[in-house]
């Protein structure tokens, strides 16, 4: 580790952007400047206004925002707000996909001295109402009409709620003792307020500190009740930095990326608001359904997406290449060949063999290269996944075309991660890497076995409930709530959810999710839940895929059979699955079983499944019988 004098905090809050060089000079000597990120993108917008803060996709092409454009329209929305009677302190909800607007809300927001609550656009009514009530948010942004109908059902049940700004359309059907505004309307009249009042923006932006809350991420709720997790500018700046440890060349040269998640999820915010403030990351920000083409137009150089995008680019890949000309599929195979070498390689910690190494460079410009253009995915040698199990055989296919993807890990009260694969090239799949290169975070383990870790980007509590604050807090140390093995190198890997355990009836501790995610290595399941609290074995419900959705019944079980058969092999005798079940319906976040961030609500799930558990348990167990006594007809 580089451990030079880094130049003091108030030197550095001068330079644009904040992490420049940085990692140059040790991350370790990093100390948080103290400058807001409001402030911060006025800093931008003097030094650098022609540079690119961000781009939109239209359809064809990424409309960029220089950082003069950007502060302008803050600006405005901070002042609109003012004139709406938003004061300092006040909770500001959005709730809507990413987009630029977005953006420019939340730093408005911040930039009045109130605190972006983010709302999960697919939120039920009820959702919203939890959230905005108990953050006592006094405005909602929304995107579309669909969510101003969600907040007018639910409006006069919130007192506190003053006005609703819509992105798109103007808002109706809200109760005459709230404001409706459209954004374009809000920004008119930030215009208006500053010709008033010229020296109000300039006094609310003074009177930010780096202390103050950036940012209200509400939990999922997979465990109860949504909390809401307060992170400050300090805590912020801390979880960007992990960021540039991550990539190093945020600090130094243009870094494109794309951003299709809702921005009120802890990681996309992280790296689609805050991040690109501090370093040279531009994002550009596309619909899901705009997700191919904008790929393919942007081309990231980095990618941050949870396991399951990374799996679906993969098998779009492989579709794809079943269409090409035979010639090529016979190249891919000899490139995969020799990809495995390499890989087997990497696994055993060997040099890979210099006549090797130039067949693999071979196939990497013939096929690898080839195939990953067509996805837009050609310029990314670097990526990472987070929010979820990675398949072991996704992150070894990705590896093998020349794409290094690493696990990281964080949670909500983390925002950035605390644990990554920062220290090598392709890494071997299993675990999460390891603590950031900075003796201030750290991690340890309970007697449990559970993950403890501390740091100064740990949040600064859950937004007015201190018991549960409490609860997650052992001192300095934030519980996790996640069970890990830590070896001797200091490579974590993650076990379980320590309230995931399942105990069955024969006193048997088991954690279902290696399982779960060993399950999900096939591509005819999409999701599995093992089943068997309070049991006398494990089972499993199952979720197929789109693929699999296109065999007959019979081909389909026969299948599923086959590959539990397989696993079942590799588990011991207490791991077994000894029946499965097909689910008749998607899980659903309305009935309760998904949270708004897609976590499976496993209580909510086997209550509504309940009648298919207990089917496969009597089934189960009579099958035993009639094996155990082999009666004959």
């Amino acid at each position: 580790m580089v451990t030079n004098t880094v130049p003091a905090a108030d030197a550095r809050a001068r330079q644009v952007p904040v992490l420049s060089g940085v990692t140059d000079i040790g991350v370790a000597n990093f100390e948080a400047v103290d400058r807001t990120f409001a402030q911060m993108v006025q800093d931008r917008a003097e030094v650098e206004p022609e540079e690119v803060a961000f781009c939109q996709w239209d359809g064809t092409r990424a409309i960029p925002t220089s950082w003069a454009q950007y502060a302008s329209a803050v600006r405005e929305v901070t002042l609109g707000l003012a004139a709406l009677g938003v004061a300092p302190g006040d909770r500001v909800a959005i709730m809507a996909s990413g987009r630029t607007e977005w953006v420019m809300t939340a730093l408005g927001i911040l930039s009045a001295g109130a605190i972006p609550v983010g709302v999960y656009p697919t939120s039920s009514p009820a959702e919203v109402r939890q959230l905005v009530g108990h953050s006592e948010a006094i405005a909602i942004v929304v995107g579309d009409v669909a969510d101003v109908a969600k907040v007018a059902a639910i409006a006069s049940e919130l007192p506190a709620l003053r006005a609703v700004i819509s992105f798109d359309d103007a808002p109706s059907g809200l109760p005459e003792t709230v404001v409706s505004r459209t954004w374009a309307d809000l920004r008119e009249t930030g215009r208006a307020h500053d010709a008033a009042n010229p020296a109000l923006f300039d006094q609310r932006l003074a009177g930010g500190n780096i202390d103050q809350p950036a940012a209200l991420f509400y939990t999922s709720g997979s465990t109860g009740a949504p909390k809401g997790v307060v992170h400050t500018h300090r805590t912020l700046q801390y979880s960007v930095l992990g960021s540039a440890v991550l990539n190093p060349e945020l600090t130094t040269t243009r870094r494109d990326s794309l951003s299709f998640l809702g921005l009120s999820h802890v990681a996309p915010a992280l790296s689609g608001v805050y991040a690109p403030i501090m370093t040279r990351s531009v994002v550009t920000f596309c619909r899901i359904d705009q997700l191919s083409e904008a790929l393919r137009g942007v081309r990231p150089a980095g990618i941050v997406w949870p396991p399951r995008l990374h799996e679906k680019l993969l098998s779009v890949a492989l579709a794809a290449l079943k269409q090409t000309p035979a010639p090529f599929q016979k190249s891919y195979e000899n490139a995969m060949e020799v990809a495995r070498e390499v890989a087997a390689a990497r696994r055993r910690g060997d040099a890979v063999p210099a006549e090797l190494q130039a067949r693999y460079d071979q196939a990497q410009q013939q096929v690898f290269l080839p195939l990953r253009a067509k996805l837009g995915v050609d310029r990314v040698n670097v990526a990472w996944t987070s929010s979820g199990a990675m398949t072991p055989e996704v992150q070894a296919l990705w590896q093998m075309w020349g794409v290094d993807l690493r696990e990281l890990y964080g949670t909500t009260e983390t925002c950035g991660w605390v644990l990554g694969q920062w220290d090598r090239a392709f890494p071997s799949p299993g675990t999460v890497g390891k603590a950031m290169p900075d003796p201030r975070f750290a991690i340890k383990t309970s007697s449990e076995g559970e993950l403890l870790v501390k740091g100064p980007l740990l949040f600064r509590g859950y937004w007015n409930n201190p018991e549960a604050t409490a609860d997650v807090m052992d001192g300095e140390w934030y519980r996790t709530g996640d069970l890990v093995e830590i070896d001797a190198s200091g490579e974590v890997k993650l076990i379980g959810r320590a309230k995931d355990i399942i105990v069955t009836s024969g006193g048997k501790t088991i954690s279902p999710q290696p399982i779960e995610v060993r399950l999900k290595a096939n591509p005819l399941i999409e999701e599995a839940v093992v089943v068997g609290d309070g049991r006398n074995y494990l089972t499993v419900l199952i979720w197929p895929t789109e693929t699999a959705g296109r065999l007959d019944s019979d081909a389909l079980h026969q299948g599923l059979q086959a590959w539990i058969d397989k696993l079942n092999a590799d588990l011991a005798r207490p791991l077994q699955l000894k029946d499965f079940r097909i689910a008749p319906r998607a899980l659903s976040p309305g009935a309760g079983e998904l949270t708004s961030k897609g976590t499976i609500r496993r209580p909510a799930v086997l209550k509504s499944f309940s009648a298919l558990v207990d089917e496969m348990y009597s089934a189960a167990e009579h099958n035993e019988f009639a094996d155990q006594a082999r009666l004959q007809g």
